[in-house]
């Protein structure tokens, strides 16, 4: 393997400034080499190309990831290969087409305008609290067929279940995490419970429909409802966030966002990538693999860093400049992935995108940030945790 040696360390995981803007770094590790092995234990693998090729890549194996304390969803497509991941996507596929986002987007819609009135109410909200979390969470209860009890609850396991999936989890990290996952089993056995005991016609009901077909078991039912919860609301919640904010910063894009409907899917198609949600997928190499003249040893574990990639100059020039008519930003941007493994909900984290951010600027185009705005981003995780703004 030739990957040059470094005096320092290219992707500093575990550093709070790395943490905080790991966009510098990329640039520095994209030009050094396509392929970075980490003291960390892990290949990170950052230009836009090559990111591009390895999701598609079935050389890559997510079932024979070790997810530590998150081992439960080896049982959900995230953690699973073809066939299983494909026989567990055809049975939630059919609740994500466009028919049925149209129907969810009402529900959206309905919490988001609640949100705008209270906000108005009191001259402001918290975007994060108060309008993306409300909107993501009380959807996907909505689709699941169950309510939004202990919400912010929600909110927070699914934070520190998300501090254990990343290179330089700490050991405080893997504890909280074990007791955030317990807490998660807890709560998914009784919207399980509760369902059963109140059939309906939601997503939910559907796979208890498919266990009792054979399709899918009990264990693959709670990982499945776990992992729609985690990612239906915290990575559809910094879309909406960073869109909010984004827009406050720059108030001819916010103009443009308002006036030209028609261009908002481009709109967020840039904000998604100009700071990505979840900044990589992690998959282990079950082959020797060339990476564009690097190896990658069979048994690896190499992060593919869609953050990296969304602001590779290669593909996007001026990469900090947020510039909506890039040429196929759309297809280009990796957000969501990609291959077997790409986001099937992405069609509703972009229309509630739409939803709540178009609600906020036709009601309150001249809103405003109105306090501190304060993060809990990890190596991992983009997250704002508060967006305080005001209406004018």
């Amino acid at each position: 393997m030739s990957q040059s040696t470094v005096a320092t360390d290219l992707l500093p995981f575990a550093d709070r400034a790395f943490q905080d803007n790991p966009y510098p770094y990329y640039k520095i590790a994209r030009d050094h080499t396509p392929l970075y092995e980490s003291p960390l234990g892990v290949f990170a693998v950052t230009r836009h190309s090559d990111v591009f090729s390895l999701l598609r890549d079935k050389r890559l194996s997510a079932a024979e990831l070790d997810f530590g304390v998150a081992n439960i969803f080896h049982d959900s497509v995230l953690g699973m290969d073809s066939p299983d991941h494909g026989r567990l996507r055809r049975i939630s596929a059919k609740w994500f087409t466009p028919d049925r986002i149209s129907e969810w987007i009402t529900e959206t819609r309905r919490i988001v305008d609640k949100a705008l009135d209270e906000g108005e109410a009191a001259g402001g909200l918290d975007a994060c609290q108060d309008l993306s979390f409300a909107a993501t969470f009380g959807t996907m209860a909505y689709i699941l067929g169950v309510g939004t009890h202990e919400a912010a609850e929600c909110r927070q396991k699914v934070i520190e279940m998300g501090r254990a999936l990343r290179p330089a989890a700490t050991d405080a990290d893997v504890i909280g995490a074990q007791e955030a996952f317990a807490w998660y089993v807890g709560y998914i056995s009784d919207l399980v419970a509760y369902k059963r005991r109140n059939p309906g016609n939601s997503l939910l009901d559907a796979f208890l429909t498919a266990q009792e077909s054979g399709e899918m078991s009990e264990a693959e039912i709670m990982a499945t409802v776990t992992l729609f919860y985690a990612v239906g609301h915290l990575d559809n919640s910094f879309l909406i966030q960073n869109g909010v904010k984004l827009l406050a910063e720059m108030p001819e894009e916010r103009r443009l966002f308002l006036e030209s409907p028609e261009i908002r899917n481009d709109m967020i198609s840039e904000i998604l990538r100009i700071d990505t949600p979840e900044q990589f997928v992690t998959r282990v190499a079950l082959e020797d693999m060339d990476i564009s003249g690097e190896t990658l040893p069979a048994g690896g574990i190499v992060l593919g860093m869609i953050g990296s990639a969304n602001m590779d100059e290669r593909v996007f020039p001026d990469p900090e400049r947020f510039d909506h008519t890039r040429p196929d930003l759309t297809r280009l941007q990796m957000a969501f992935g990609a291959g077997q493994h790409g986001c099937h909900g992405q069609l509703l984290a972009r229309a509630q995108a739409e939803c709540a951010i178009g609600a906020l600027v036709e009601r309150f185009p001249n809103y405003r940030i109105s306090g501190p705005v304060t993060h809990q981003h990890t190596e991992f995780i983009r997250n704002i945790y508060t967006l305080p703004i005001e209406f004018h």
